[in-house]
């Protein structure tokens, strides 16, 4: 298994040290520099773009952070460094642009955005940025798909799955019952291998999790802790947070 250790020696910054009142948007250069500064390691989510270039950005949709309304898959790395955030001066970023900035300083776990289509177009993309870069850094996503793939085309790195109990019937209604459920209990295991697990802190402690962790020293990182008293839970049951919203630092 992928040494993980120096991956989650901190803290993780989820989307960076993100504070819309300080005018830091997640998934943006101030944020993932806030995070830098202050000894974080940083997650962040990338996708593709129109052109195939592999930019920083968590939602398909533009709308909710930005101003504009359309898809990110529909744009191209030029139309979307055009798009103003609306609480912050920043650009979308490239993945490359992230990996010039961390440049090794903090480790960076890179969440594949899937849309479970069964194309593995982002994990390639992404590995082909990736596999030379010096610095801690790790893949991981929901889809076991891009975790497959991840493990085939990096495997020198660590590679993990990130799951939840899905109880989202919403969010998650393009998948059936029984794919959430296997998805869950990570019944993928076989095929996939990951090399961490990351899960739902509000789904933790999970009888599949704890098995992995207690029986392969799996390790095990959760999202995303927003309280002090969340991570005082975590603390008893994971390797690591990835955490927003408060200062894990100055958490008594």
């Amino acid at each position: 298994m992928t040494d993980t250790a120096s991956l989650f020696a901190v803290p993780i910054a989820h989307r960076g040290l993100h504070d819309k009142s300080q005018g830091r948007v997640e998934n943006c250069e101030s944020s993932f520099q806030a995070a830098i500064d202050a000894g974080y390691a940083i997650e962040c989510d990338v996708r593709l773009s129109r052109d195939n270039q592999v930019v920083v950005f968590h939602d398909d949709m533009l709308g909710r952070v930005t101003k504009s309304k359309d898809v990110v898959k529909e744009l191209s790395v030029a139309e979307l460094k055009d798009i103003a955030f609306k609480d912050g001066p920043d650009r979308i970023q490239t993945l490359q642009e992230l990996l010039n900035q961390v440049d090794g300083k903090v480790p960076l776990i890179i969440e594949l955005k899937s849309k479970w289509d069964k194309d593995e177009g982002l994990a390639l993309r992404v590995a082909e940025s990736i596999g030379t870069y010096f610095g801690p850094v790790a893949t991981m996503s929901f889809d076991p798909v891009l975790v497959a793939a991840a493990q085939r085309w990096l495997p020198h790195l660590a590679n993990g799955i990130v799951s939840e109990h899905y109880r989202d019937i919403e969010h998650w209604k393009f998948l059936s019952r029984f794919e959430r459920f296997k998805l869950s209990k990570l019944l993928h295991w076989p095929w996939t291998r990951p090399d961490f697990i990351s899960y739902n802190i509000d789904d933790l402690p999970h009888p599949a999790v704890a098995m992995f962790e207690n029986l392969m020293s799996v390790p095990v990182i959760c999202w995303t802790v927003r309280t002090p008293q969340q991570a005082a839970k975590a603390q008893k049951i994971c390797d690591q947070i990835t955490f927003e919203g408060f200062d894990p630092n100055s958490a008594p």
